[in-house]
């Protein structure tokens, strides 16, 4: 049965180098993944293998648009090693990222708009491609965690700015979306594969703060919950390389030319690149775009700003390391650190912008 997808061509050497020392299938010398689409083919079939044997071809067709569109970035060891015959480790957290740039519509500034809509649906089908991995390694109650990368690189497609109230105020409608997809996801998933929660008065509790549509807490109430605590974000910094290269969970966008040293099995490579949003603009020749923000224009503040934003829909605290710039003193990190607790934050820590990945 072919398959019916757009192609998922790279954009970023960066990304190529990533895909192929992570991700990319192979026994001892011989490949196994001759291109990102083998990849994607292998997951998405393994994932649907899951499924009743009439609807797996259904669920591979879409897994398998949802991972080609670069839209669905699932766990790293499911990347590397579903359908191989490598298997997967029983236990631990699962994680899951959906890419924000990827649901920017590929128009000018003045036309590009976010489809929710489809981030809505593909956070709903990152629940179940985990529950079926979770299901397939034999875990009984597996802990999911689904997230967000390249919020910065939507922002900056859309023509917003991070550090902006419009920029927050767009962010926190995919932080929305992304926690009523998580919410359909499961609500199904109980419906056809069981509940583990029969009440869920908590997690209820906190859809109504949400604003959750009161259908929904209708249906968790009568089906219940089969997993618990679903968003999260945290840093995936090989997810969003691989993404060709958009920014790591709700960073800022780290500029022109940033390293990534890639550390693999056979050597290490240092590669320059200037992200997906980056060098998309750029392809557009559009003046009136300008240069977009990145980490090293911005105070450290914004990022702050943002996940003050972005944290009550998140049912996880947001707490992986900022990205420090060059300048930071003790003085503004004093000042983050007051500005965190102000807000409910847990205290911020900091990593480097050139941060090496180790394999």
């Amino acid at each position: 049965m072919p398959d019916l997808h757009r192609p998922s061509p790279f954009i970023d050497l960066a990304a190529v180098e990533a895909w192929d020392a992570w991700f990319r299938w192979r026994e001892q010398a011989d490949l196994r993944d001759f291109s990102i689409e083998d990849t994607w083919r292998r997951v998405a079939t393994a994932l649907a293998s899951a499924e009743p044997d009439g609807e797996s071809a259904t669920w591979r067709t879409r897994f398998m648009d949802a991972l080609a569109s670069w839209r669905l970035l699932p766990d790293e060891r499911l990347l590397a090693n579903a359908g191989t015959d490598r298997a997967m480790r029983r236990g631990g957290v699962l994680h899951a990222s959906l890419n924000a740039a990827g649901f920017v519509s590929q128009g000018s500034a003045t036309d590009a708009s976010m489809d929710l809509a489809a981030l809505t649906d593909c956070a709903a089908l990152a629940v179940r491609a985990l529950d079926n991995a979770a299901l397939l390694a034999g875990t009984a109650a597996p802990h999911l965690r689904i997230g967000l990368v390249g919020v910065a690189d939507a922002l900056a497609l859309l023509g917003l700015h991070y550090d902006s109230d419009p920029g927050r105020a767009q962010a926190v409608s995919m932080a929305c979306a992304l926690a009523e997809g998580c919410l359909r996801g499961d609500i199904m998933l109980a419906m056809v594969r069981g509940a583990r929660q029969v009440e869920p008065r908590a997690a209820n509790a906190c859809a109504v703060l949400r604003g959750v549509a009161p259908d929904l807490l209708r249906d968790r109430t009568r089906h219940g919950a089969r997993h618990t605590n679903l968003t999260a974000i945290t840093s995936q910094p090989r997810l969003a390389l691989l993404a060709n290269d958009v920014a790591d969970a709700i960073d800022p966008l780290r500029g022109e030319r940033h390293a990534h040293v890639i550390t693999a099995s056979y050597g290490q490579r240092t590669i320059l690149s200037s992200g997906y949003a980056s060098n998309l603009l750029r392809s557009r020749e559009d003046p009136a775009l300008g240069e977009p923000e990145n980490v090293a224009t911005l105070p450290c503040a914004a990022q702050i700003a943002m996940r003050v934003a972005l944290q009550p829909w998140i049912d996880e605290p947001i707490t992986y390391p900022l990205l420090a710039t060059k300048d930071l003193d003790d003085s503004q990190r004093l000042e983050a650190r007051k500005l965190a607790e102000a807000h409910g934050l847990h205290p911020p820590v900091w990593r480097e912008p050139l941060e090496l990945l180790p394999m």
